[in-house]
């Protein structure tokens, strides 16, 4: 059981230096959680990628189009944002800020972090250095 924020999910459809580790994740995990944040982070990097000529035009758009294929299909399950969510975003906030010295925290990785607490998963799979740090704090396995 695995929980994977925006930026280890994005390597399993744009096509990165470490994407092969991350799909080798994928392929012996029980299932992917993410959160409903995601879907809009990753609609911005796919628009990104093509904007900055990664992706071809139009790939953007096919990219998300598989994205919510996955999620339809249940390759990826999607914990929502509910008060149990926000609840624990309070939670994640005060314990990385209260640390000295502090963990510093975006919204949106709080978010992810929330989230993967109410979905009740123990490993977190992130491609982002800080992400990784607050993750580990809250007693996340972190993976790779």
């Amino acid at each position: 059981m695995s929980y994977w924020d925006s930026s280890a999910l994005i390597k399993l459809y744009v096509q990165e230096f470490d994407s092969a580790a991350f799909r080798a994740l994928a392929a012996n995990a029980s299932r992917v959680v993410t959160a409903s944040l995601t879907r809009h982070e990753m609609r911005t990097v796919f628009w990104r990628r093509e904007a900055e000529g990664v992706l071809l035009s139009g790939e953007a758009a096919v990219l998300y189009g598989e994205l919510n294929a996955d999620i339809a299909a249940a390759d990826i399950l999607i914990q929502p944002e509910t008060a149990d969510v926000e609840r624990e975003f309070g939670v994640v906030l005060e314990k990385c800020f209260s640390q000295a010295p502090a963990t510093f925290i975006r919204t949106n990785d709080a978010l992810h972090l929330a989230s993967a607490k109410i979905a009740g998963e123990l490993e977190f799979v992130t491609g982002d250095v800080r992400q990784r740090t607050a993750a580990l704090l809250l007693g996340f396995k972190v993976l790779p």
